[in-house]
């Protein structure tokens, strides 16, 4: 382990990690994202293949139709559509390729900052991530925006000790790419800043090229992030400063907070898994504090300006505004597991064959998280992530021609545009709607997400809980993403009682 504790640099070389080492992370990684690619998609994959990838490419980039907008995934995803078409694994190419870059650009980063060992076995553990590959199997910017963050930190790191200008301008590139990409690059880059500004009241001889290197940095980034939103600027400004979120009581930290358990649990395997991992967490935090805190801060301060910024602009939070980060999780995740590790070496091996296995203790503890992390991949593969076809398959087949199908809330646009079906929807306040419906025929409710329909479709949502026991579910990867179908009692002397179908699909 890296003992520096006052100045960056590459950590020990107590692994020799060749091309071999690195060709192998990136297969791994490419053969755990191609797997299940064409899986289904979710709301919000549909809402940008229909808004931003199938569009014509001027269209794409002169419009900003809200924050679901990744321009640059959708960028790459418009061209990679026109090539190839518009299967599903088309549109989720560019997320799986940077998805695998990530895993190499890791190591890269970590064996700055810490071991070999410890670089190489972090980047493996991200291969194998539940977490990343379902985001490098998601047509959404956020595997490209865990790259830019591991890239530019990087570029970021080695200008500590050597602030040059031609790293200054990849820099500025790669961080104002990031922030077309996802616009909360902006809070990395802020971070960058920050911690920056702390290493040049440290270093009063550097701190004139230092500064020099940051204004180049962070104002030529600031530059070209305008230039790329320029088309759009006005749209963007307006999106962000006069129209508030309708999910501010919602989506809030503490939700956030409580998803963010549900799906690390997927990830490491329930409870005990969850708990393992806050323990090498704090282990692997402890050590960094003790041996390299500029790591440790650059690994934690963009969390907390993160937290920050995004109540700061819109007042929501989603646990995947922080998975960008997944990256500097893992690196403290795998030292903690190896001081973990090392300390059972001690107590197992008598001193003079301690310095010889402890070694292999590392190897064999973390080896141990990436079968688990592993292991989990098979819920990833076997589910779509929302299954909107197969419940619009099963509706076909089971409900009679004369009963009625609606659709509410977030089912809407999928039934209308990347499902057709002729479904009436029920617009909010619609009680007088579904009530003349129930009256005369039997009254199917496909929804999603209930704790948003509520919000929206507070009578509907009574309803359901009142009349619906058993419904059908389709069941899919994201959390609390299952479709539902459920079907309503008939209330008019004219109509049919309602069959109510038992279990999930």
């Amino acid at each position: 382990m890296s003992s520096k504790t006052d100045a960056p640099g590459a950590g020990p070389a107590d692994w020799s990690v060749g091309w071999w080492g690195i060709g192998a992370l990136t297969a791994v990684a490419l053969v755990a994202r191609v797997i299940s690619l064409n899986n289904g998609l979710w709301v919000d994959e549909i809402y940008s293949l229909v808004e931003s990838f199938r569009p014509p490419l001027l269209q794409v980039v002169t419009t900003f139709p809200g924050d679901t907008q990744h321009p640059l995934y959708a960028l790459l995803a418009n061209g990679a559509e026109k090539l190839l078409g518009d299967a599903r694994w088309v549109i989720r190419l560019p997320a799986m390729l940077f998805g695998a870059a990530t895993v190499p650009a890791l190591f890269y980063f970590g064996r700055r900052v810490t071991s070999q060992r410890e670089a190489f076995l972090a980047a493996l553990l991200l291969a194998v991530s539940y977490h990343h590959v379902w985001f490098s199997q998601n047509a959404r910017g956020y595997s490209m925006l865990a790259f830019w963050t591991v890239t530019t930190s990087l570029l970021f790191w080695d200008a500590l000790l050597r602030p040059r200008t031609r790293a200054a301008v990849g820099y500025a590139v790669l961080a104002a790419l990031g922030a077309y990409t996802h616009l909360t690059m902006v809070f990395v880059v802020v971070s960058h800043s920050i911690v920056g500004g702390a290493w040049a009241v440290t270093r009063p001889q550097d701190r004139q090229r230092w500064i020099r290197w940051c204004l180049l940095a962070f104002g030529l980034s600031a530059l070209l992030t305008v230039a790329l939103y320029g088309p759009v600027l006005g749209q963007l400004l307006d999106f962000f400063l006069h129209r508030p979120s309708r999910l501010q009581g919602i989506s809030s930290p503490g939700w956030a907070l409580a998803e963010a358990v549900r799906v690390l649990k997927t990830g490491l395997g329930a409870a005990p898994g969850l708990v393992a991992g806050a323990v090498v967490a704090a282990l692997g935090t402890a050590s960094y504090w003790r041996t390299n805190r500029w790591a440790l801060a650059l690994f934690v301060v963009p969390g907390v300006v993160t937290i920050l910024g995004a109540l700061a602009v819109r007042g929501t939070m989603y646990p995947r505004f922080f998975f960008s980060l997944i990256g500097f999780a893992l690196l403290i995740g795998v030292r903690g597991a190896a001081v973990l590790a090392l300390a059972i070496a001690r107590r197992v091996h008598a001193p003079e064959r301690y310095a010889t296995l402890a070694g292999r203790w590392v190897t064999g503890v973390v080896g141990l998280m990436i079968v688990l992390s592993a292991t989990s991949l098979a819920y990833n593969y076997r589910w779509p992530k929302q299954d909107f076809i197969g419940a619009a398959d099963w509706i076909a087949t089971n409900v009679p021609p004369g009963d009625a199908i609606v659709t509410a809330g977030v089912t809407v646009f999928p039934y209308r545009e990347y499902v057709p079906r002729p479904w009436p929807e029920i617009p909010e306040g619609g009680e007088s709607l579904i009530d003349e419906m129930r009256a005369t025929r039997r009254v199917w409710v496909v929804y999603v997400f209930p704790r948003y329909l509520e919000i929206s479709h507070p009578y509907l949502t009574r309803l359901i809980r009142e009349e619906c026991g058993r419904e059908v579910r389709f069941r899919g990867s994201l959390g609390g993403g299952d479709i539902v179908v459920c079907p309503l009692s008939a209330t008019g002397s004219g109509a049919t009682a309602a069959t109510q179908p038992v279990g999930s699909a």
